[in-house]
């Protein structure tokens, strides 16, 4: 049963009980904290739907930027953008990635009474800057925490929707396409192991007193804050909740160069060869064989297959070269060798015939999906096929109005040429794993956003800083 079913009312905040009639109880506090780190395409628009999403939420709403330092061009943006909200000035990371550096300098912030209006605060919310919130995000946020408490319920995060830019080039969708098969296992069921750290909300007091030593473990060495949240969470028994509702739409820019989507998917494997405990440490070892067994099964298959494919496809093209030349008995018994021969080939290669049909199923599959989550948005952020009226519904300032000019950047309206090329980059993503975990079983370094990160025995143990690289996310 979902106890935290919401009633469909746009930006009300409020829930089933509070519209009977009854006098509606004051909505529990929610401080967000958004580690940024330089200014990519569409990080305004993304910060002022924050600033939208906290004044939607009847609740008392705080919000802090965390960044690197004052030369960081996100600094001045954000002050620029968003002026009503704070920025905490970090500095740089040297003992684990800069975006953990940014939470825990935020986290001790709050605790210092530097930020946050001196206020007690019932959660925290993490949210990254190149996400799209939408208004009924920070209320299904919080009823299900509340309506999981005393639960075991820890925390509760959300999942991203990678959608490429207009006109997006096909290394993009590639970036897009790896995502997307994480999807199924934060959508199936409101509990869940899996922690995206693009949005997470725990109780404040659970991070001011380090619980389960959570943050201490992001602060000593941690490179990713979702799978070490993850790891912490399972290996104590504690719950994490994800409404699946809650997804968030997380735009891959027009232009992705092979260097920087080698960069990604090394990250995403690097990532899995960090940890902070020897369970850690079994736990994701086992993703990655698991992955590298697939991915090389699948690889294998659709190299063995195409070769029966083309075989089959040069002998049709001579049978039809042979009748279109005359030869009598090709031509006299053409109909009857064609289907003789057909019939030959299906019955050799019955396992061919099933990989097409299960690829045919797998694409049709993937064009219903990106339907219905057209569909889902639609309910969530107010539009149908791109994003151009979300804000121009609302404008309640002159910040908002500027926004506006970035309309249409983002469509789900898709032809068969855009779904042939996300089948294409599913495809790629999962060949191009097994060599990425072979560079990060020979490596260990890895570049993210103009930081050089050397890792060992799962702990980031040395951060070098590279003057002058902006990021490359």
């Amino acid at each position: 049963q979902r106890q935290h079913k919401r009633v469909g009312h746009r930006g009300t905040g409020r829930r089933e009980e509070d519209l009977d009639g009854a006098e509606p109880r004051e909505r529990s506090s929610v401080f967000a904290f958004v580690p940024a780190k330089g200014l990519k395409e569409g990080s305004v628009r993304n910060w002022l739907s924050f600033v939208e999403g906290g004044r939607d939420y009847q609740g008392r709403f705080g919000m802090c930027f965390c960044i690197e330092s004052e030369e960081d061009v996100a600094c001045a943006a954000v002050r620029e953008s968003v002026s009503d909200h704070g920025v905490v000035i970090c500095g740089r990371a040297a003992t684990c990635s800069q975006k953990l550096h940014n939470i825990v300098s935020g986290i001790k912030a709050l605790k210092e009474g530097k930020i946050g209006s001196g206020r007690k605060w019932d959660y925290v919310l993490f949210l990254d800057d190149d996400i799209k919130i939408h208004d009924k995000l920070i209320d299904n946020l919080v009823d299900t925490m509340e309506a999981n408490r005393g639960k075991d319920c820890f925390m509760c995060t959300a999942y991203p929707f990678d959608v490429p830019a207009l006109g997006a080039c096909f290394l993009s969708y590639c970036v897009a396409a790896y995502h997307m098969r994480l999807i199924i296992a934060f959508s199936i069921a409101f509990k869940t192991t899996f922690v995206w750290g693009g949005c997470m909300m725990y109780r404040t007091q659970d991070l001011l007193k380090d619980a389960y030593g959570l943050v201490s473990s992001w602060e000593n060495g941690g490179y990713s804050d979702d799978l070490i949240a993850s790891s912490v969470c399972q290996a104590n028994g504690l719950t994490i909740m994800c409404n699946p509702s809650n997804v968030l739409i997380q735009r891959i820019p027009k232009r992705t160069t092979l260097k920087q989507y080698w960069n990604y998917m090394s990250r995403q494997v690097f990532v899995l060869d960090t940890y902070t405990s020897g369970w850690h440490k079994r736990l994701n070892h086992m993703l990655i064989v698991i992955h590298v067994y697939l991915s090389t099964f699948f690889v294998l298959a659709v190299i063995q297959n195409l070769i029966r494919y083309g075989y089959g496809l040069v002998a049709i093209a001579w049978f039809l070269v042979k009748a279109s030349l005359g030869h009598s008995e090709v031509y006299q018994y053409s109909t009857r060798l064609a289907y003789v021969h057909l019939m030959r080939w299906l019955s050799s290669n019955v396992s061919a015939v099933f990989f097409f049909l299960c690829v045919v199923l797998g694409f049709f599959a993937m064009t219903s999906f990106v339907r219905s989550m057209d569909r889902l948005f639609a309910q969530l952020y107010g539009f149908s096929g791109n994003l151009e009226c979300s804000t121009k519904k609302k404008g309640k300032d002159g910040a908002r109005a500027d926004n506006d000019k970035e309309t249409s950047w983002y469509s789900l309206d898709w032809g068969w040429s855009q779904y042939v090329r996300m089948w294409a980059a599913l495809c790629i993503d999962v060949a191009l794993f097994v060599p990425a975990a072979f560079k990060t079983l020979v490596s260990d370094e890895i570049d993210w956003s103009g930081i050089r990160y050397t890792k060992r025995d799962g702990l980031i143990q040395r951060v070098v800083h590279q003057p002058g690289v902006p990021p490359k996310d």
